[in-house]
Formats: C-alpha cells, sequence, structure tokens
C-alpha cells in the first residue's frame, strides 16, 4: 500500500509516538510511507528510521494554500489512504484527498478530542472519514459526540509496542522511578511528588522526561527532591527508550488519558506499571498488577500506599511483576499482531470496501 500520514502538532505526544510506530513497522513490510508534519522533532526522529518524511507549513483552518498543496503532494505520490489526526490535518491534507477521492482515517485519540457542530458535519460530509480508535473507552465517545459517524466506519484498534525480549532486573541501589509525558495540569505530577514528598525515604529516584506547562512551576515547588538527589528532571527528549531502560517503575498519575502510549511503551520495556484506572487504560491491564491500577479519583495518599510497598519490596517480586508487565504487551498490544490487523482493516474494508 501507498500510505501518507499527515501531523499539523506542534508538540509530542502520543499521536507522534504513533506515527513513528506505524510508519517505521509499515515501512519495514514493504508499504511505501510518506509523512508530512509541522514538528522539526517528528520529521527529524522519522528520517533518522529512514522514512520519507517532510517538513509542511499548514497555516490558518482550511487554508487553500495548503490544501493545494496537498493536492499537488497527492497527484505526485497517488496514495492509497491518508492518515491524520484532528483539526488541520483534516481540514486541508483531509479536504485535499476527498477532492482526489482517496480514503481518509481520522486517529482518534481521547473520546472528547472532536465536539459535534454545524462546521464539523459539513467537514465530515466532505471528507468521509473512517476512524480508528485506540481503546473501546474512544469509541464510545465518538459514537456518543458524533453520532454522524456511522458505525461501521469505527474501528478500534488498540495502541500497541514491540515486547523486550528479557526484563532488565532490578538493581542494587534506589528504585528508579520515572515518567514520561508532558508536564501540564491534567497528567497530574504533583500527586505522585506530593506522595514522595510526604514518605520521608531517599531509597528511590524519580526521573521526570518531559516538557509543559507546569514544568518551572513544579521544579520550584519540589525542589527540596532535587536537591536531596532522588528527582531529575530531564525535559524533552526524543530518546524516551534510554530513560526507561533504566527504570523499574513508571508512575502515570495523568487524569485524561485515552490509550497512553506512555504507558504502553513503559510495559513494553518491562517496567512495573502504576496508573489511574481512566480511559482504556483499564482494557490493557493484566490480573497480574490489579493492585497497581488506583481508582480514577486516586490522590497522593494512595500513590504513597502503593509505593511504599514498592519500595519495601525484595528484587525477586518485583522482578516478577516486571515479567507480568511485558507479558501483557506480548498478549494484549504486541506491535505486530494489531499492524496485522490495520493492515487488515484497511485493505478489506476501506480499500475494497
Amino acid at each position: 500500500m501507498n500510505i501518507v500520514f499527515v501531523n499539523s502538532t506542534r508538540k509530542w505526544g502520543g499521536v507522534k509516538t504513533w506515527t513513528v510506530d506505524y510508519a517505521t513497522e509499515l515501512a519495514a513490510r514493504g508499504h511505501d510511507v510518506r509523512v508530512f508534519g509541522r514538528q522539526t522533532e517528528l520529521i527529524d526522529t522519522l528520517r533518522a528510521a529512514g522514512i520519507n518524511a517532510r517538513q509542511v507549513n499548514f497555516g490558518f483552518d482550511y487554508n487553500p494554500l495548503a490544501i493545494g498543496r496537498f493536492v499537488a503532494a497527492f497527484l505526485r505520490s497517488s496514495p492509497d489512504v491518508v492518515i491524520g489526526n484532528i483539526g488541520k490535518d483534516i481540514n486541508t491534507a483531509g479536504v485535499a484527498a476527498a477532492m482526489l477521492g482517496i480514503p481518509i482515517i481520522q486517529r482518534v485519540g481521547l473520546p472528547g478530542d472532536m465536539v459535534s457542530s454545524a462546521r464539523l458535519r459539513i467537514l465530515h460530509s466532505i471528507t468521509r472519514p473512517w476512524m480508528l480508535c485506540p481503546s473501546k473507552t474512544v469509541a464510545d465517545g465518538v459514537w456518543k459526540r458524533l453520532p454522524h459517524i456511522p458505525a461501521d466506519k469505527v474501528r478500534i484498534i488498540l495502541n500497541a509496542k514491540k515486547p523486550v525480549d528479557s526484563i532488565r532486573p532490578v538493581g542494587d541501589g534506589p528504585l528508579r522511578l520515572v515518567s514520561t509525558s508532558q508536564i501540564n495540569q491534567d497528567k497530574r505530577h504533583v500527586d505522585v511528588l506530593d506522595a514522595l514528598t510526604a514518605m520521608q525515604t531517599d531509597s528511590f529516584h524519580y526521573d521526570i522526561v518531559g516538557t509543559g506547562k507546569l514544568l518551572d512551576e513544579l521544579r520550584e515547588k519540589y525542589r527540596a527532591l532535587e536537591e536531596r538527589g532522588v528527582l531529575a528532571w530531564h525535559g524533552f527528549s526524543t530518546n524516551v527508550l534510554a530513560h526507561l531502560s533504566e527504570a523499574d517503575v513508571f508512575l502515570l498519575p495523568s487524569e485524561n488519558e485515552g490509550m497512553p502510549n506512555s504507558l504502553l511503551e513503559a510495559m513494553a520495556a518491562g517496567l512495573i506499571p502504576v496508573a489511574r484506572d481512566i480511559g482504556g487504560i483499564g482494557e490493557i491491564w493484566p490480573d497480574a498488577l490489579a493492585d497497581y491500577l488506583l481508582p480514577a479519583d486516586a490522590g497522593p495518599d494512595q500513590f504513597s500506599m502503593v509505593l511504599k510497598r514498592l519500595l519495601t519490596m525484595d528484587k525477586a517480586h518485583l522482578n516478577t511483576l516486571k515479567e507480568a508487565s511485558v507479558q501483557a504487551c506480548r498478549d494484549t498490544f504486541n506491535l505486530n499482531t494489531k499492524i496485522d490487523e490495520f493492515e487488515t482493516w484497511v485493505q478489506t474494508d476501506i480499500l475494497k470496501g
């Protein structure tokens, strides 16, 4: 297949990680893959992986110049399908694809990403997109919020990762904790940081990877943890796997997720996950780790209880939990299996439907 991905977002998030994973794997399987994106880091990451990636300027919504450029690009490359996210992806590249009769897949990350409106209904009547959802929770949100989308044009394919062949055993010294998400209000880093502050122990080291609106505020508020040497801020990174490979426990205190790539990435690397039961997380969570899936309204006290248990646990038990995490990836959200599902869906339902 000839597949084009389009991404107009400015910051790195789950949809970019998904795009890199899918583009790389589909290209490795012999498909002709191209990516048009706004963010420099996305283009550089894809090019380093050998993907044909081009940086573009989308401009304002429904920008006729952008639409014209995409029409010209699609006429040159003749894609079988165009895949975008929301917003400018669809109202520029999606409109161009519709003008040429090219099927469009709209990947939806969160149930609330789109709210029905006259403008959106008109856009969808023009582009007639297929909806790709990373969890049943997200699909339920699409069916509820966008009743104009036919039910049979909504497909659930779980976000997925490649599992490691073997876990890194827990080492000597402090237990290594890590979070890898944007540092914004809804990610709730504050709940974990409050829990760790109250515990008054140095038997851990917490690495926070990412950037966001609250970075400076949180760094100042929790400077005492940094000065004790138990907290490190790493900022933005395109090599998250390097940080995961040195960690034992992955913390996702977020209160708003669909099917978070960061969590799946950590579990695929064999980290013990601790998260709130929100979005589609419960759809992939293994029974063996049930004690570490906290209620949606969990606060610092609940995180503190779980972290105290992990910090006092023997290495053998910790390693068993790490193996359960990566096994969940092998069984439930293995990238190879999900790419198989994607190929079958596109070739059978979209291109031959």
